[in-house]
């Protein structure tokens, strides 16, 4: 969403890089030693992008074919695409090679933590860390790997570690507050950012991590002012403008927090994405008019946005308007085809213009996807429940309850279709974990079941959750 691609780098790397996109990847000529490659190869290893990591991996080889720096980031290289026989192969012949060379340790660490070995991996990047160079990230992938190992107590004291060598590593900083907020060390981290910010004041990140925090405490004032400050030190971060809008909204304060989004427009370069943001609040408090407004701005942006194009085309479909929906939907099919957001979209408008076997093909291809949402799953059992079939829906449920035990929706779900199929014994096993006001509003039978009844539960069950009947 940032403007500026290098934003996080310095103008020494930015040039650089330029250098050799307008250069090499563009078939122009230009000298480069291998020190400015190996920041341009780094440079391309931070943003994630593969193609011209690779070209430019293959630039470094044809110049400097013998050089340790270039074979490491080939190994880099080959652990980033899962590769891992061929990046071991390299580094364990430098690790001969070079025996003392703390960059060879570093990366046979990183080798071994991408294959899950990460009490192997923590010795490497204890062997790494012994000649004081690039500490900050060194500690990060120490924290990262007791982080895997389930030792939060060591994550987050190398995180800390981390921060107190590399200031400036915001990635290191969202790290070691999700950590902080999984392993329920919130006030401690706490005290430990608003040191931070006393010695960084000016770190928006620091300041979004203090927000994050005091958000999850219901602190949310706190957690408001946080945000301010973080959009005040650096107007671009937009990830503080959407967790503020998150905050607000959950407030109850919908215009707050479609503001606070609107707030980004000029600091953004993806307005699609943005105006798509702000349709869903108005969408999740059912403003269906303002809504169908910011989805239409959304694909006025990017009209090859398939996500947005899809979300206009289910607003449309809420709005009952499905003659406009269908070519809406048929478009975002034809941009993305195995996008989980834009076949849920084509399930539910199928679904409303009565074509069960489409709805049903759509949202069979949609529980495959690789970006399925639990909003989905959930959504799928409905349209499974609402038709009566039952044994898929069971099996689907069944499923759903070995990733989520217990859970009060599917529960609901299941007992009432034990319950129609006559599998009293099923029923009774998840029946204390329903919702019994959904439960009786989809089975009012069972709740009267001189059996079943007696084993529905008073009251809502300890987690809230949402039911949306069909």
């Amino acid at each position: 969403m940032d403007k500026d691609r290098f934003k996080d780098f310095d103008e020494e790397e930015r040039q650089l890089v330029l250098d050799f996109e307008n250069t090499v990847l563009r078939g122009g000529q230009r000298f480069f030693d291998v020190d400015e490659l190996e920041v341009i190869m780094d440079y391309y290893f931070e943003v994630n992008d593969i193609a011209p990591l690779e070209r430019a991996v293959e630039y470094a080889e044809q110049l400097y074919p013998d050089s340790t720096i270039v074979k490491l980031r080939r190994a880099h290289l080959f652990i980033a695409k899962e590769q891992y026989d061929d990046a071991m192969r390299i580094i364990k012949t430098l690790r001969r090679q070079e025996p003392g060379n703390t960059d060879v340790a570093y990366s046979m660490g990183v080798a071994y933590g991408a294959m899950g070995e990460h009490e192997k991996a923590i010795e490497l990047f204890m062997e790494a860390a012994n000649d004081g160079w690039l500490l900050g990230r060194v500690y990060a992938n120490i924290a990262e790997e007791y982080y895997h190992l389930n030792d939060f107590d060591k994550a987050i004291r190398y995180y800390q570690l981390a921060l107190d060598t590399d200031s400036y590593d915001s990635a290191t900083l969202f790290n070691y507050v999700d950590t902080a907020i999984q392993s329920n060390n919130m006030e401690d981290a706490v005290t430990y950012l608003k040191s931070f910010v006393g010695e960084h004041p000016y770190s928006s990140e620091a300041w979004q991590g203090l927000g994050t925090l005091y958000r999850e405490m219901g602190l949310l004032e706190k957690a408001i002012d946080a945000y301010e400050y973080s959009i005040a030190i650096d107007k671009t971060n937009f990830t503080a403008y959407t967790d503020l809008s998150e905050t607000l909204d959950y407030m109850g304060k919908t215009a707050d927090a479609v503001t606070a989004l609107l707030r980004a427009r000029d600091y953004v370069s993806n307005r699609s994405t943005l105006y798509r943001m702000v349709a869903t609040i108005y969408m999740r408090v059912e403003n269906i008019d303002m809504a169908l407004v910011y989805y239409r701005k959304a694909v006025e942006e990017n009209p090859d946005d398939p996500t947005a194009v899809a979300a206009l085309a289910l607003a449309y479909a809420v709005a009952d308007d499905l003659s406009t929906a269908l070519p809406l939907v048929r478009k975002a099919l034809r941009l993305s085809p195995e996008s989980a957001d834009v076949l849920f979209s084509a399930a539910v408008i199928y679904d409303s213009l009565g074509n069960f076997d489409a709805a049903s093909d759509y949202f069979e291809r949609t529980m495959m996807a690789n970006d399925c949402s639990e909003m989905m799953c959930q959504r799928y059992t409905q349209f499974l429940y609402k038709h009566k079939v039952y044994d898929i829906l069971i099996q689907f449920a069944e499923e759903s309850l070995e990733l989520y035990p217990q859970h009060p929706f599917y529960c609901t779900y299941l007992a009432a279709a034990y319950f129609y199929t006559n599998r009293y014994n099923r029923a009774s096993h998840v029946l204390p974990y329903v919702n019994p006001e959904a439960l009786a509003e989809l089975c009012p039978e069972i709740v009267h079941h001189p059996r079943l009844g007696p084993l529905v539960p008073h009251g809502l069950p300890g987690e809230e959750q949402s039911f949306v009947i069909e």
